[in-house]
């Protein structure tokens, strides 16, 4: 009995032996040697991206001084003074002095005029104050007048009311009745006559002050004119002396003297609205662009830009849209950089202030940035695959793929926001999977044509599960 136990038991462990050894090698043999192979052609793929997402486009440029101020001479006469070319100067800065002897000669002259006007002035004023209160003490006479009048006609009135009272109880004849309304009509004839006396004095007073007031207005006008031109004398005298509008740089201008064409210097004579110097400001620059038909809808005012500099490379500047031009304008000849067409001229303030890095001339690369999100989740534009009216990626799950649809927001030349529908782990097809490489398209491919023959697709050994279907 006991043989016979130990017999099963080694036939048991033998057995178990024997199914283990099929398992580890047996198995990946089979599969190996005796079924059938199952290939599939590689699909590339990348991690679903997030971080800033950038829209923009690039143009060529070239840096400017934002200002470059002309100063000019507002009168003509001797320079007596006159800042040394290549001078650094701040804004308020004595850049020039012109003689002004004759201009003091007619400020006193001008001066003079002027208050001889402010005396007539006060002379006007005066006979104007004096006329008004004699006009007041005439009006109230003749109102007084008036009033005395009116006051008459009531009592005669009131007396030829009693005296025909009278009159019905026989106490007074007719004749004194008579004699009550003709003083009645001779008092109304006086207040009709004092009124008329009392309009017309209003108008008589209302003539004289509104002339004796035009001519205290015209003598005020000539006032005016005489500060004014105090004012204009005063001015040039003050303009004798130059003053920097801006910072910059001193460069003196030329003109021609006896030796021919050479830089202005103190002594020379110099004329109303001549240039003597220029002052370009090397701490605010700008970039000019010819920026082309094509680009121009995408740019507007404020719109921020990277810069980049061809002699620094690895610095980035920053600036804004400042302005564009609203007509396009042709190049010419001499112009032109490989950009034949009409362009519009764009200006960009550059924000950075490095007046020994940025200077005039220096060519730009200039980045428009369209739209920029801060937090985005972005794959490349490969990935996208469209089916009908839906969007869908293709997402790795396992072994095999699964059909995700998703939403999209911007996109720029490489990438393009997924809104909805993937995780920031997921690791997406960059070509559809379902389809030979022969077949596929760059960018968004179509995975929905229904017309095509199921024995023209390729057999996958993973089935893709379609997150579109419920």
């Amino acid at each position: 009995m006991k043989e016979q136990i130990k017999l099963w038991g080694i036939r048991i462990i033998v057995l178990l032996l024997v199914l283990m050894a099929g398992q580890k090698w047996g198995v990946p043999m089979y599969k190996q040697y005796f079924t059938k192979k199952v290939t599939s052609a590689y699909i590339p793929t990348t991690k679903v991206k997030f971080g800033q997402f950038t829209v923009s486009f690039h143009e060529m440029g070239a840096l400017q001084a934002e200002r470059s101020v002309a100063v000019n001479v507002e009168i003509n006469g001797k320079l007596i003074y006159l800042i040394s070319e290549g001078a650094i100067v701040k804004p308020g800065t004595k850049l020039a002095e012109v003689d002004t002897s004759d201009l003091q000669r007619e400020v006193l002259n001008q001066q003079l005029a002027y208050n001889n006007t402010l005396a007539d002035v006060d002379r006007a004023n005066a006979e104007l104050d004096i006329l008004k209160k004699q006009n007041e003490t005439d009006l109230a006479e003749t109102q007084a007048q008036f009033d005395f009048d009116k006051n008459e006609l009531t009592l005669a009135k009131d007396r030829l009311t009693r005296k025909q009272s009278l009159y019905t109880d026989k106490l007074v004849t007719r004749s004194d009745v008579d004699q009550a309304e003709g003083e009645v009509r001779s008092k109304e004839f006086t207040v009709k006559k004092g009124d008329a006396t009392l309009k017309l004095k209003v108008e008589e007073i209302s003539n004289k002050e509104a002339q004796k007031s035009a001519e205290v207005r015209n003598i005020k006008f000539r006032t005016q004119m005489a500060k004014r031109s105090l004012d204009e004398a005063q001015r040039r005298v003050d303009k004798a002396i130059v003053t920097a509008p801006a910072p910059g740089m001193v460069v003196l201008d030329t003109d021609w003297g006896p030796d021919g064409r050479r830089k202005l210097q103190a002594g020379d004579s110099v004329r109303p609205q001549q240039t003597i110097l220029s002052l370009p400001d090397l701490t605010s620059m700008q970039v000019k662009i010819a920026l082309g038909e094509a680009d121009a809808p995408k740019v507007q005012i404020g719109l921020p830009v990277l810069i980049r500099l061809e002699a620094v490379p690895k610095r980035v500047f920053h600036g804004t849209v400042k302005s564009m031009a609203s007509l396009a304008t042709e190049p010419s000849p001499w112009e032109r950089t490989g950009n034949t067409g009409k362009t519009f001229e764009v200006i960009i303030a550059v924000k950075e202030v490095e007046p020994k890095t940025l200077k005039p001339g220096m060519t730009v690369d200039a980045e428009f940035i369209r739209k920029s999100v801060a937090k985005a989740m972005y794959v490349p534009l490969e990935a996208i695959v469209e089916s009908g009216d839906k969007i869908f990626v293709y997402v790795k799950n396992g072994s095999g793929w699964r059909k995700q649809v998703v939403k999209l927001g911007i996109s720029n030349d490489n990438f393009v926001c997924v809104t909805k529908g993937l995780a920031m782990t997921d690791v997406v097809a960059l070509r559809d999977p379902t389809k030979p490489i022969d077949e596929q398209n760059a960018g968004a491919t179509s995975s929905g044509d229904e017309t095509s023959s199921d024995k023209t697709k390729p057999k996958t050994a993973v089935p893709i599960p379609d997150s579109t279907k419920k």
